[in-house]
């Protein structure tokens, strides 16, 4: 006997059940493979937002970095221009010092010569 004589010999009640016995079965292998497709969708996303938190560790770390580099930078041209800034004051300082001193002596000289 082949399946087609198979289900001639099913009584049309019998072939309505084998029916939906099969349709049940796609049905619930339809349900499996959704179930599965959720999962695996779940974990790509899982997955995405962890390489996306990762990616943005290391933009963030390496803008921190960036900033700091700069800031460093312009700190060490404020400190050079502090010290400038500083050594111009003391040359200054020195030349006024240097001709108080020098007007100090002209007024003892010529106090002396008048006195």
């Amino acid at each position: 006997m082949t399946d087609e004589s198979i289900e001639f010999e099913l009584s049309p009640l019998d072939q309505i059940r084998q029916t939906e016995a099969h349709v049940t079965r796609q049905v619930a292998a339809a349900r499996e493979a959704a179930k599965q497709t959720v999962a695996d969708m779940k974990n790509k996303a899982k997955q995405t937002i962890n390489d996306a938190s990762k990616v943005g560790q290391r933009e963030g770390q390496k803008r921190h970095k960036e900033i700091v580099s700069n800031a460093e930078e312009e700190a060490q041209i404020l400190i050079a221009q502090a010290y400038k800034k500083a050594e111009q004051m003391q040359r200054r300082g020195s030349r006024c010092l240097d001709e108080g001193v020098c007007g100090a002596i002209g007024i003892i000289i010529s106090a002396e010569k008048e006195g």
